[in-house]
């Protein structure tokens, strides 16, 4: 597949796109600023939707999301791996970037000397609220739920409610 057939921008969509069965993708234009040259730069699960939204890419950026989740026009900037797992909800303006300056292809990370871990990890069955800033080394452990407009930039432990700016864990959803 090269071309989505209800697609209104005249673009083919990256060779370097797996779209499972059963996916939805809005429009190659999410892919405008992906210059991700690895052999597979997105995957993109098994009946997921990426509804609006942008696939960011510097060179060496990558992107996994598994199957059965839906991105609601959501925002991913990075040059490092991006995770997202199966079962989750990535509500409406829910930006993941690797660094705060949201500028993958320019190497921010080295010009700033921050060379801390950059990776964002989703594990299976998180939901993320609107306007939510999932940043570098946020890595949010299964069945947890990020509130909106929290900003994360560490790990976040399975089953919690994470809210805030800067975020803190404010809920344990662990059964006893």
């Amino acid at each position: 597949m090269t071309r989505l057939a209800h697609d209104w921008f005249p673009r083919a969509l990256p060779p370097n796109l797996a779209l499972a069965e059963s996916s939805w993708l809005y429009s190659s234009y999410a892919f405008l600023h992906c210059h991700s040259t690895r052999p597979v730069a997105v995957s993109i699960g098994r009946s997921s939707g990426m509804y609006a939204g942008f696939f960011d890419l510097g060179p060496d950026g990558q992107v996994e999301i598994g199957d059965f989740t839906t991105l609601v026009h959501v925002d991913i900037a990075s040059n490092s791996l991006v995770r997202i797992g199966s079962y989750c909800f990535l509500a409406h303006r829910v930006v993941l970037a690797e660094h705060a300056f949201a500028t993958p292809v320019m190497g921010a990370a080295e010009k700033s000397g921050d060379l801390r871990r950059t990776d964002i990890v989703l594990e299976d069955d998180v939901w993320v609220g609107m306007g939510a800033v999932l940043l570098g080394g946020a890595h949010i452990g299964a069945g947890s739920i990020v509130g909106a407009g929290a900003v994360v930039d560490f790990a976040v432990p399975p089953e919690v409610v994470v809210t805030g700016n800067p975020a803190r864990i404010v809920r344990s959803l662990a059964r006893s």
